[in-house]
Order: structure tokens, then C-alpha cells, then sequence
């Protein structure tokens, strides 16, 4: 008899239709041969330190690192009675063969794997590996089913993710809020989610810390016998014109110099190919820019359209190829989308010119587990998707489209026009052939154009004379560092924070990213749960418990993204069988290690939750000012030796906040009333920074001429 566990319960009865498995019982469908059951994702989970230990219950510096010589598992309490219904079909005596029918990528296999070990099981492993749920895929899987031996790398790389993350995870949150809490609670810190934190924290901080500058464009109409057009003063070392009196200057040049030539023309023919198509994390991207989703709600749309629809195939692949076996299938899934109408004049252009799929988008070298995201076998019903999941399906669907399209063809043409020594620049494209471009088209009347035109040139030589009419000056300011979106970070995510435009590239740096494209989401998601970061009109902010987070870790490497991209690009290689996972695990032990013996070394002091920041230290200019139980003092006083203070009661006078703001901002207060000296005596002064040292500066009460020397007799506290 054949067991089948697939991964949630709408699987198993899908599979059981398909199947003409009937029987319904209690957490399973069955039939003569063949039983189907499911679980409810994860059945079974890692154990938590204080289930190795008594002693770990009580969080302490000195029991870290906590590093189990064999991971413990355990039963999810909430789907216990799931897990029992499974545990015991896979104790019957008849079943023969398991196949495993959960999601077929690294998490799948996870699941399935915990629960064949906890139960004990020894039945010889099948595997189904589909990449969509309709009736034909399901069917073709089953006559196709692979030995589960095929996947234990698969398997290896999934459970190496797991107690990394429950390494680093377990210790460094430990270790930290032991260290650094100071009334912010508990400070998760992760293998993952802590470096993608500080790619929002540093762009934050790169947003509110710059400083806008002034700079100056200069235009000009410039007129030609074959007609006019704009250009724009640029100078050869591209730098922009940051002085009104510079830019008055070439401007009043210009106007002297009416007459000028075309000092250089250059035209260049440019190919656009078509987009690559669609994985999980670059629909993610596109998703939030054209429709503001966040990252886990494009990820579960995505699998409803996948699972519930069965109309687009498996989502959280990390692959924008497909492989050689599906190009035979591809004028049926064209023909099954003709339907729509969005796209049903273009896909009769497609057909009636027999146009194939780019030839770059078919790589069986670039398609590991899955291939991109496109339309299955099913003819959609768009009537029957919500508002999001048609958005999410048609923005897809025309990716797909664009890649049977022609390349977009264009002229461009970069004209430098001279006068005396000033050169300005124009430059236009004229699209010759619009080809996929015309599915991107926000214009619907140049998407209707033979030949769009972004901007005419008129027909010029070099050496050809010219003149200007108009000249404009316009102001500017440059622009801050835009806060990250989910786009951007999912961008930064994929590529390890580095930038990278290029699709190509980019899709090569994929397994050396933060995370893979099933766990993205999910980063995003804790991050917010924890309160580091808080979502604004689509910008990812850090609140000041992450700003604190990672003002506390002090080491870049706990920091690093680059460091964690080469982790999980370990963890493909295992996957693939070219890593060794012992190998693996003993360079995140060490790393485990190495955190917890710099977090109880550490000497560096962390702002409380409930302490506020008055200013930056004037002193050792590291640490900032803060009040503490008597005094107003450094962050850094350790680190430093800074002995700066302001003490709350100065020769009895309370020091007010206000007073300590505008001493750190002004060095110097204004007069202060009421202080007392040590004979009782009250006198009026202001307080001033002398270095590390807080003095006064008191106030001067004429009292008549010194009778010696002609100058003013003056009061202070102890004299005349």
C-alpha cells in the first residue's frame, strides 16, 4: 500500500481527485491501495534550550554558546492531533512506499523529512516534483515519480539552514538581551533578518544624514536650417554647476557667443531584449513598485493562483529560465491564454508570425529546482479572481507574452553643440521597431504608433552652423538617498546589498543572496513583528529598537550580508551535493562561538529604552549624552575614559533639561538664577563647557570704580 503526504490538506484532496481516491476519514483520504494524508505545514519543529536543560530556562551569559551535540524535534502542540493521524498511517504494517507530495523545494522537503524521522518510519521513499497543480502535471508527476534518495542533499541543505539559524538565533538573542536589553525586552537577532536590518538602518541613516545641495542647469534652444531643439550645458569632467555666479557667468558668455557649430554627432543603433521572466523575488519587486503590495501578500497571492487557480505554476522558484523540456508545450499555454482579452490581439501577431520564445529564455543550466513562473495548461477564468490576484496574474501573463515578442529596435543620437568653450548636449531615440516594448506602453497612443518617438532630433552633420535663442536657468537640489521599499530591499536582498542593474548578473549573484525567495517575506514580516522596522506608504523605517539593535553590535560580521550571502550559497551548493554539510555546521559553530565571546568581552554601552539623548558628547565627540540617576554623562564613558558629566544639582540649583540641551548646543547658558555657595550665600551665573569640565561664567553686578586702577568693582560669590 502507498502513502502520500502532501503539505496542506487542499493538495491531498486535489492529488485524491485527480487519483479517484474517495474515501474521506478522519486526517486522510483513502482507497484499496493507496492512502493520502497531510500536514498542516510544519508538524514538528527544534527543540527550545531549556528541553536539552533545566539550567538553560534561566537566561545567563555564562551558559552560552548553547550548541547541542544532536538536534532534538519535537511535536507542534497546535497540530498534534494532525501529526497522530500521520504517525500512525506510517506504523501500519501494509504501507510499502511513502511519496512525498509536499511543496517541491527546500522548506517541502524539511517538512516531510521531520516527520519521517519522528515517526520512526523505514517504508523506501518516493518523489513527486511538479511545478503545477493541474489534473495533466499531477498525472505526468505520478507516472514519473523519482526515488527519494535523489533529494537527501536537498535535504541536508534545508536542515543546515535550520540549526544555523537556531544557532545564531538562540545564542546571539541571548547574548544580547542579557547584554544590551536595558528595557527594550527581548533583542532578536538573526543569521539572516539582523544583516538585512542593517541594510535599512544604513540607508536611513544615509537619508536623514544628507546634506542637500544647490546646483544650477543651464538649457538652450538651439537653432539649426533643418529646425530647432533643446540641449543642455554639461562640461567634460561632468560635474554640475553648484555656484549662481558660474552658471551667470556661462550663461552670460553664451549670449555673446551667438553663433556655434556641431562639434560632434554620434549615432548608435540599441537592441533591448526582452525582461527575463518572472521568479518569485523579482515579481515580489515589481508587484510593490506597480501596485504598493508588501512582499508576503504578492507571495500569497502568487500561491493561491498557483494552488487554488492551478492557472500560474509553482511560485518560489529562484529561476527566470525555463528548461528544454517545456518549450514543446509552450504554443499550448499560449493558446490557453488567448482568452484574455489584454492580450489577445497581440498573442494573434504572435501567432500568425510563428514567433517562439526568445532563445535566451530556454537554459536547462540556469533551472535548478524550478523554472520561472508562467501560465499551466488551464484555461483562466479571470471573472473568478479577486481584484489583487488578477493584477498579480495579468502582470505575469504579460511578461510571458513580452517574451514571444521581437526585440525593441532604436536610433539614438547624442549631438554636442559648441559655442567658444561651451559644449551642450542633446540627445533622442527614435524607436524603429517597438516590439515587446509595446505591452509596457503607459501612452495608448503611442502603443498604437508603427514607429513611437521619444524625442526628434532634426537631421544634423558635424561642422554644421548653429545658433540659440532661448537660454534658461534652473535651479535644483540633490536629492537624499531614497528610504528602502520592499522593492529596493528585496533588490538588495537577492544580491547581498550590492547593487546591480543588470538582469543577467543580477540573476548569476542569486544564491549568494540574503535568504532565498521563499524567505524573504518572511524576513520582512519578523522584522516588523519584532518592532525593529515599521511600514510608511511603502518605505521600510527602522524604529529606534532597531536603530538600538544595531548600534549595539558592535562586530561588522554579525552585521554582514556579504559574509551571509556566502553562507546561502553554501547551503545551494549542498543542495546540489558539491558542499559538505558537516563542513557547513562547524563554520556557523565557530561564528556562534565567536559572537558570544565578543558580546561578554564587550565594554561598549548601549542607550536604555528609557533614557533620552540630549547631544552629542563635546568631550571625546564618540559617545552621547544621556542622563543617568545623578548626572548627565557619556555613552562611551568606558570605551574612552571620557569623564565628561553634567551633574543634575550644581551648588544646589537643579539642572534642567532645557539647561543641559543648550549648554551641549551653545556651549554656554544663559544666566542662571539661585545657585548657592558653600557659606550660603546665593549668586546668579551661567554655566560653560572649558573642555571636559563644566564652569562658571558669572554675572556682573557693577558696584562702583576699582579706586586703584580705575576699572569696574565687580560681585562674584566670594568677593568684590
Amino acid at each position: 500500500m502507498k502513502l502520500i503526504i502532501t503539505e496542506k490538506p487542499s493538495v491531498a484532496r486535489d492529488i485524491a481527485k485527480v487519483l479517484g481516491i474517495k474515501q474521506q476519514s478522519q486526517g486522510y483520504i483513502s482507497s484499496k491501495d493507496t492512502i493520502i494524508t497531510w500536514a498542516l505545514g510544519h508538524l514538528i519543529e527544534l527543540c527550545q534550550p531549556d528541553e536539552y536543560a533545566e539550567e538553560f530556562k534561566q537566561w545567563k551569559l555564562e551558559d552560552l554558546p548553547i550548541i547541542p551535540d544532536q538536534f532534538k524535534t519535537k511535536i507542534i502542540q497546535r497540530s498534534k492531533d494532525q501529526y497522530h493521524v500521520v504517525h500512525q498511517l506510517f506504523q501500519k504494517p501494509e504501507i510499502n512506499e511513502v511519496i512525498c507530495a509536499t511543496d517541491a523545494g527546500r522548506e517541502g522537503e524539511l517538512i516531510f523529512r521531520l516527520i519521517y524521522e519522528q515517526s520512526n518510519c523505514k517504508a523506501p521513499i518516493k518523489r513527486l516534483w511538479i511545478s503545477s497543480q493541474t489534473e495533466t502535471a499531477i498525472k505526468e508527476g505520478f507516472n514519473n515519480l523519482k526515488p527519494g534518495e535523489n533529494y537527501n542533499d536537498l535535504y541536508a541543505s534545508a536542515q543546515s539552514r535550520a540549526h544555523a539559524d537556531w544557532l545564531v538565533g538562540i545564542n546571539a538573542t541571548r547574548a544580547y538581551s542579557i547584554k544590551f536589553s536595558r528595557g527594550h525586552g527581548v533583542m532578536s537577532v538573526g543569521r539572516v533578518q539582523t544583516p538585512v536590518l542593517k541594510l535599512i538602518v544604513d540607508r536611513y541613516h544615509e537619508h536623514k544624514q544628507f546634506k542637500s545641495e544647490t546646483f544650477y542647469d543651464i538649457t538652450a534652444d538651439i537653432t539649426h536650417a533643418n529646425g530647432e531643439f533643446k540641449a543642455m550645458y554639461f562640461n567634460p569632467n561632468q560635474q554640475r554647476i553648484t555656484q549662481k555666479e558660474v552658471a551667470d557667468n556661462i550663461i552670460t558668455e553664451l549670449k555673446s557667443t551667438p553663433n556655434g557649430k556641431i562639434s560632434s554627432l554620434a549615432e548608435k543603433k540599441i537592441t533591448e531584449k526582452q525582461p527575463l521572466l518572472y521568479d518569485l523575488t523579482e515579481a515580489q519587486k515589481d508587484a510593490n513598485k506597480q501596485f504598493k503590495f508588501s512582499a508576503d501578500d504578492t507571495l500569497k497571492l502568487l500561491q493561491s493562483l498557483y494552488e487554488k487557480h492551478k492557472i500560474l505554476s509553482y511560485p518560489r522558484t529562484s529561476s527566470r529560465y525555463l528548461s528544454k523540456d517545456i518549450e514543446a508545450k509552450l504554443p499550448n499555454l499560449m493558446n490557453n491564454i488567448s482568452v484574455l482579452d489584454d492580450f489577445k490581439s497581440c498573442i494573434n501577431e504572435i501567432k500568425s508570425a510563428n514567433r517562439s520564445i526568445a532563445k535566451r529564455m530556454i537554459d536547462d543550466k540556469k533551472v535548478t529546482d524550478h523554472h520561472a513562473i508562467i501560465p499551466t495548461d488551464k484555461t483562466p477564468s479571470i471573472n473568478q479572481l479577486t481584484e489583487q490576484e488578477k493584477q498579480i496574474y495579468l502582470m505575469i501573463i504579460k511578461r510571458f507574452v513580452a517574451a514571444f515578442l521581437p526585440e525593441c529596435l532604436k536610433d539614438h543620437t547624442e549631438i554636442i553643440s559648441t559655442f567658444a568653450n561651451h559644449q551642450l548636449k542633446s540627445t533622442g531615440t527614435v524607436i524603429k521597431q517597438i516590439g515587446w516594448r509595446q505591452l509596457y506602453q503607459d501612452d495608448q497612443k503611442n502603443t498604437k504608433s508603427k514607429k513611437p518617438t521619444e524625442i526628434q532630433l532634426p537631421i544634423v552633420q558635424q561642422g554644421d552652423s548653429i545658433g540659440h535663442k532661448k537660454i534658461t536657468l534652473k535651479k535644483g537640489q540633490t536629492k537624499a538617498p531614497a528610504l528602502h521599499t520592499e522593492a529596493s530591499i528585496l533588490a538588495s536582498m537577492e544580491t547581498a546589498g550590492k547593487h546591480i542593474d543588470d538582469d543577467e548578473l543580477r540573476q548569476a549573484m542569486k544564491h549568494c543572496g540574503l535568504g532565498t525567495p521563499a524567505t524573504r517575506a518572511q524576513i520582512l514580516e519578523k522584522l516588523i513583528h519584532v518592532k525593529y522596522i515599521f511600514r510608511e506608504k511603502n518605505k521600510l523605517i527602522p524604529t529606534d529598537k532597531g536603530l538600538y539593535l544595531i548600534d549595539c553590535i558592535k562586530d561588522p560580521v554579525m552585521q554582514s550580508a556579504e559574509l551571509t550571502g556566502e553562507w546561502e550559497k553554501q547551503l545551494n551548493e549542498m543542495a546540489q551535493g558539491q558542499y559538505q554539510q558537516s563542513t557547513f555546521m562547524q563554520d556557523i559553530a565557530t561564528f556562534t562561538k565567536k559572537i558570544i565571546g565578543q558580546v561578554a568581552t564587550s565594554t561598549a554601552y548601549a542607550i536604555r529604552a528609557d533614557q533620552t539623548i540630549y547631544g552629542d558628547c563635546p568631550c571625546c565627540e564618540k559617545g552621547k549624552i544621556v542622563d543617568n540617576k545623578k548626572a548627565y554623562s557619556c555613552t562611551h564613558w568606558k570605551e574612552t575614559d571620557c569623564k565628561f558629566v553634567i551633574w543634575k544639582e550644581i551648588a544646589q540649583k537643579p539642572i534642567t533639561e532645557k539647561m543641559v540641551k543648550t549648554l551641549l548646543t551653545k556651549q554656554k547658558t544663559a544666566v542662571i538664577k539661585g545657585f548657592k555657595s558653600k557659606a550660603g550665600k546665593t549668586f546668579n551665573a551661567a554655566l560653560k563647557i572649558n573642555q571636559d569640565k563644566i564652569e562658571f561664567e558669572f554675572e556682573q553686578i557693577f558696584v562702583g570704580a576699582c579706586p586703584l586702577c580705575e576699572g569696574a568693582v565687580i560681585e562674584t560669590p566670594k568677593a568684590y
